[in-house]
């Protein structure tokens, strides 16, 4: 357990002497388990460390030297005797790294804003399952309560910056070949078509034949990418990366094209100081940062990249490094923190830089039936403390889903967004999600005016209706289940209900 009170502030010559080996773990999810390898196992390794990787799931090994939940042996704490954990965000089970064993998250994603602000407010529950978070900017203050698996009175937030972003920053300023125009791809659900891919590399290849075309899956998915490769395996400028950090070749990009909900776009923008290509999704609620070009078809994207390579020539814009300096803490420094910081947390002792934000101790909260998820769910909504709470039921689906589902519902009514919901399994199904417009051969249910969806809306909810799939229309909506029928209805209705307000809801 960390002392009462801080520490010195370490100098560097205190951490450049300190004995960092021994074991150390990491835990994340399969499709997380790269953040690993841009971020501290090449620091750890360096020092002596040992990292074990811990994949908090039962899929297979996104590397052969880890373990994964499933075959996890019972003394494997005992015998690693772990130094400290790291975790992304928030991704460790409950309960499964021993209280004696520091645990420290890292974000798995880059904030475009001041994150210590939204950490503080709606997204408190990344918290809840560390001992430490290492956050971009510096907090204002440990304001809030953080609802904790830990059995700890506070989590600490420690202002970081990022080492990715720094570690790029670094090699791309240092690398004086820039022949690369790189494409890193999100969630194939989330970024452009597999066949648009390829009509974008092919336009790539052919307007700037002095430039490699290197394709970045998302990690998990490189079997989508099997067109690609048969399409163009024979050229030699093209290439698909599929393995290790994107910092391979990052450092070599003249330009960059990025899916919209990829981190390396926004990473890209404020390291190198160049403008980047942001291809579009079909979903355009969310958007990159506004220093990016937006382009969506083959010769808008080669127009687009024709523009950061004249960018290329002009030097850092302006604006991207004022952006820098303002959301990060310390720019460049990220790696001098890490030891200062883990010398400190080694020692059981506060880094003086840390920011306190209290904990409510939330007990064994392990449902034993369907039910008692929903009733959980509906006790915490209504007391105001779900949104403390997120990420911290992960082995209990249905009620994940439907938290995951009311932070969905909140951000878009935000912005003044209806929203389109379809059920897997209707009426009783368990896995929500918002369904895109393209979707439109799938059930649904949805609320607001229908005006609101345009004309193909309009058009899809008319076949809708036309098959009879279970939904009622009056007054130009679509009615929810009666919530009277089920706990799961009365649940999905509540849960509009706090988001929208009564009026979302059809009245008996």
């Amino acid at each position: 357990m960390p002392a009462d009170h801080p520490a010195p502030s370490l100098s560097s010559g205190r951490a450049d002497d300190f004995d960092f080996s021994g074991n150390y773990l990491f835990v994340a999810e399969r499709l997380r388990m790269h953040r690993l390898d841009e971020s501290l196992r090449p620091l750890l390794e360096a020092r002596g460390g040992r990292i074990v990787r811990l994949q908090a799931d039962g899929e297979p090994l996104a590397t052969p030297d880890g373990w994964n939940l499933r075959d996890l042996p019972q003394d494997f704490f005992a015998r690693y005797a772990f130094r400290a954990a790291f975790t992304t965000d928030n991704s460790t089970p409950p309960g499964l790294v021993p209280p004696e064993v520091p645990l420290i998250a890292i974000p798995h994603a880059f904030w475009e804003t001041p994150q210590s602000e939204k950490l503080l407010g709606g997204w408190a529950a990344y918290l809840g399952n560390a001992d430490y978070y290492l956050t971009q900017d510096l907090p204002a203050s440990g304001q809030g309560l953080v609802s904790s698996l830990r059995r700890r009175d506070v989590v600490r937030l420690l202002p970081f910056g990022n080492l990715k972003l720094d570690l790029l920053r670094e090699r791309w300023l240092n690398e004086p070949r820039k022949d690369i125009i790189m494409y890193c791809c999100g969630i194939t659900a989330y970024g452009c078509p597999i066949p648009r891919k390829l009509e974008i590399v092919r336009r790539c290849l052919r307007d700037f034949p002095h430039h490699h075309v290197v394709v970045r899956p998302f990690p998990g998915a490189e079997a989508a990418y099997a067109p690609l490769t048969e399409a163009l395996g024979h050229d030699e400028r093209f290439i698909l990366d599929t393995g290790g950090s994107t910092l391979r070749y990052l450092p070599r990009a003249a330009a960059l094209l990025y899916d919209v909900h990829t981190t390396t776009g926004n990473i890209f923008l404020l390291a190198t100081g160049q403008t980047a290509v942001c291809l579009p999704a079909h979903d355009r609620d969310e958007q990159a940062l506004p220093y990016a070009q937006h382009a969506a078809t083959p010769a808008e994207v080669s127009a687009a990249v024709a523009a950061c390579l004249a960018q290329l020539e002009q030097g850092e814009v302006p604006a991207l490094r004022r952006l820098r300096e303002s959301i990060l803490y310390r720019p460049g420094e990220a790696r001098g923190l890490f030891w200062e910081y883990l010398a400190c947390i080694l020692q059981s002792e506060v880094p003086q830089q840390a920011v306190a934000v209290p904990c409510e101790y939330i007990g064994d909260c392990r449902p034993a039936s369907r039910q008692e998820e929903l009733a959980l769910l509906l006790r915490r909504l209504r007391d105001g403390s779900v949104e403390r709470s997120y990420n911290l039921f992960r082995g209990y689906p249905l009620y994940n889903n439907l938290e995951a589902f009311y932070r969905t519902l909140r951000r878009r009514a935000e912005k003044g967004l209806p929203c389109l919901v379809r059920l897997k399994q209707h009426p009783k199904g368990r896995a929500l999600r918002v369904c895109r417009d393209e979707e439109a051969d799938m059930p649904f249910l949805c609320w607001a005016p229908l005006r609101d969806y345009g004309p193909p809306g309009l058009k899809h909810l008319q076949t809708h209706q036309q098959q009879r799939l279970g939904a009622l229309t009056a007054d130009c909506a679509i009615l929810l289940p009666d919530r009277s029928k089920s706990l799961f209805c009365r649940a999905f209705a509540e849960l509009i209900e706090i988001v929208y307000g009564a009026a979302a809801l059809p009245q008996p």
